[in-house]
């Protein structure tokens, strides 16, 4: 695949077809950027929601809104929040032993409420959220359906991002200011230690045993930005 940094999602796409590295009929599971899913997705290439996010985006869309008050936000939040848990839950259930009726079921009965909820908030004046809701919401059953046809679409993008906030711990420690090239090259490091930690730690050893590895050569500036130096 690939990892970089300050690339356009479409050059990444671009790259990534041109190696064909991403099949044609792969699913995509990302949060709502529309940049990466408009770049990544295609007819075929189809795009996975990631549930974690929606309830933190259906809050957000809502205090733009400002229809509501914080009380009854967090009712309409939770209420989206259980709707696709639920179906997250039923597909976990009923997948083991292809009770596919039901999983069916469930998703019908998601779509419906969550269709009927965002013309609930039209009527409240609440269109943003109304909006983000009707237009996520095929993504958002996506791994459902596909359950149906026997496929496993992840529901959560978690495991790449706990890896990048991996690499974020180590970037942002003490208002540190990265170079595109240093940022790139420490975030190689910091994925191989987080996905082959004895291939990080043999690595670490050889260089830090090397010979010609004697002394450090730097630029060093300091500025004073109160009192005096």
């Amino acid at each position: 695949m690939d990892v970089s940094v300050d690339n356009a999602w479409d050059d990444t796409a671009t790259a990534l077809d041109e190696i064909e590295a991403v099949t044609d009929d792969a699913r995509v599971v990302s949060d709502a950027e529309e940049g990466l899913t408009e770049a990544f997705t295609t007819e075929d290439r189809l795009h996975q929601l990631d549930l974690v996010h929606v309830p933190r985006t259906t809050s957000y869309k809502l205090w733009e809104d400002g229809a509501f008050c914080l009380e009854e936000r967090n009712q309409i939040v939770s209420e989206v929040s259980n709707d696709l848990f639920h179906l997250k839950n039923s597909v976990e259930k009923h997948r083991p032993n292809e009770e596919w009726a039901a999983i069916r079921e469930r998703i019908a009965t998601t779509k419906q409420r969550i269709r009927h909820l965002a013309w609930q908030l039209d009527q409240l004046s609440s269109p943003k959220t109304a909006t983000y809701l009707r237009r996520w919401l095929p993504s958002m059953m996506l791994f459902a359906e596909e359950a149906v046809d026997g496929f496993e679409v992840p529901w959560t993008s978690n495991p790449v991002e706990r890896a990048m906030g991996e690499v974020s711990k180590r970037c942002k420690n003490q208002w540190m200011r990265w170079s595109a090239a240093g940022l790139e090259a420490l975030l190689q490091l910091r994925l191989v230690d987080y996905a082959n930690p004895e291939q990080y730690q043999a690595f670490k050893h050889e260089l830090l045993q090397r010979s010609t590895k004697t002394s450090i050569s730097c630029d060093l500036s300091v500025e004073a930005t109160r009192g005096e130096l």
